[in-house]
């Protein structure tokens, strides 16, 4: 009986004590429950060299707004649309008669400075009688001047009457047109008849305002003369000051000499560069203002592609640099940087750029979008995504997997590639980097890696 019972209880014991334990891969499988799972990437080098792309608009090689050097009313202008023209190839002409008078004029007062000044070197102190000759001589130029205006004026109340006249007949004619007694054709005819006297009355108006003028520079001319004279007159009869009063009339005539031919060759309108002319604002006859944009010419040997480039890459682009431009037919063609900006756009903080290639019609056209590639200089061949970084209180760091659990690596960075970022230092090929979420990770934490 006491065998019997002996049994059970063992029995009972091996259940009570099998229940109570926990098989080891049970335990495993619990504490890996408790981790968490982080996305990796594994550091690895850059196989092939990182290509920078930009896009840019396609812009004619040289385009210029042609304009004359000085004011004054246009005597030829030989341009038209689609002219072909070249380097140095004069275009145009300006009226140039008053810089020839005034030339004429200042010639004749370096003659009469020079007389006096033999005169006074031969010990004659009458110098007021060459002043005289100078002042008679403006006089009959103001004289003319003046006839020549009364005569502008009453040749402008002449078309003044015209125009008057042509507009009351023009009343008179809508009305018949209105009603039906006369053709379209008769009512454009009379229109037309008062658009050009309507012009040729402010061809005139500006005539008379640079007679006008004239006369104005003369009577100043006169003036100064007379002063001049007066000085003369009344000057100490010292030989050296005397002589060299005269030297400043000569230089200041002079001074009128140089000045009236500088507006002599910049009343001449020259071609830049060899060309097409595609507009022309303005024809002989129009009285245009210096600097006022005559005609438009472009220089088609080449096109260019202007592009913005950060600051940090702009030291990778220098000029004489060959790049790749691809149109937007895909087409590749070979091009060069031909200008680099010195200065930053302060409105985007980037250098303006322009890649030059040959001009092909099929394939560039003004106004095109283009794109620049070129390959991107490397420090290193180690390349992250940009959430791999995470931003120190004085540097930059990772977090990587080192046996399951997180180390904080600090790194530095170099230029950013898009979406993806240079690491100078700080990983390794083979490195488990972190690649999201490393603001909730704490360094020493245990983790399970996930690559992908």
């Amino acid at each position: 009986m006491k065998r019997s019972l002996v049994i059970p209880v063992v029995v009972t014991a091996l259940l009570i004590i099998s229940g109570c334990s926990t098989p080891a891969s049970s335990k495993v499988s619990e504490e890996t429950k408790k981790t968490k799972v982080v996305n990796i990437i594994r550091v690895k080098e850059q196989e092939q060299s990182s290509i920078m792309t930009k896009a840019g608009v396609v812009e004619a090689k040289q385009e210029n707004q042609l304009a004359f050097g000085t004011s004054g009313k246009i005597v030829t202008l030989s341009v038209k649309k689609g002219m072909k023209v070249k380097a140095g190839q004069v275009l145009g002409t300006l009226d140039t008669s008053g810089n020839q008078s005034t030339i004429a004029l200042s010639q004749t007062q370096i003659n009469e400075a020079q007389a006096k000044r033999a005169k006074i070197l031969r010990g004659d102190s009458k110098v007021a009688d060459t002043y005289d000759s100078t002042i008679q001589q403006t006089e009959d130029s103001i004289a003319d001047t003046e006839d020549s205006i009364k005569k502008q004026e009453i040749k402008i109340q002449d078309q003044m009457k015209t125009l008057e006249q042509d507009k009351t007949d023009l009343q008179r004619k809508e009305v018949l047109f209105s009603n039906g007694a006369i053709s379209k054709a008769d009512i454009d005819g009379v229109r037309t008849k008062v658009d050009r006297a309507q012009l040729s009355l402010k061809s005139e108006q500006t005539e008379l305002e640079a007679l006008k003028q004239q006369k104005k520079r003369l009577q100043e001319q006169k003036q100064l003369t007379l002063r001049q004279r007066e000085k003369a007159i009344q000057a100490d009869k010292d030989n050296a000051d005397r002589l060299a009063g005269i030297t400043t009339e000569v230089a200041t005539a002079q001074n009128g000499i140089v000045k009236a031919n500088k507006e002599i060759q910049d009343s001449r309108l020259i071609a830049p560069f060899d060309g097409i002319i595609t507009d022309v604002s303005s024809h002989p006859g129009d009285v245009v203002s210096q600097g006022s944009s005559v005609a438009t010419i472009v220089d088609l040997s080449g096109v260019k592609v202007s592009i913005e480039v950060e600051s940090a890459l702009i030291q990778q682009f220098t000029k004489g640099k060959s790049m790749t431009v691809i149109n937007e037919g895909g087409e590749k063609t070979a091009g060069s940087v031909t200008y680099v900006s010195p200065l930053i756009d302060a409105k985007n903080g980037k250098y303006k750029v322009e890649i030059t290639v040959p001009h092909s019609p099929e394939k560039w056209q003004g106004g095109m979008i283009a794109s620049v590639q070129m390959p991107r200089k490397l420090a290193t061949s180690t390349i992250l995504p940009l959430e791999c970084i995470g931003v120190g209180e004085k540097s930059r760091y990772v977090l990587v997997v080192e046996n399951g659990m997180i180390k904080k690596r600090t790194v530095e960075i170099g230029q950013i590639i898009d979406d993806k970022i240079e690491v100078l230092s700080g990983v390794h090929p083979g490195d488990s980097v972190v690649t999201s979420g490393i603001s909730f990770l704490l360094e020493g934490e245990k983790v399970t890696p996930k690559e992908g």
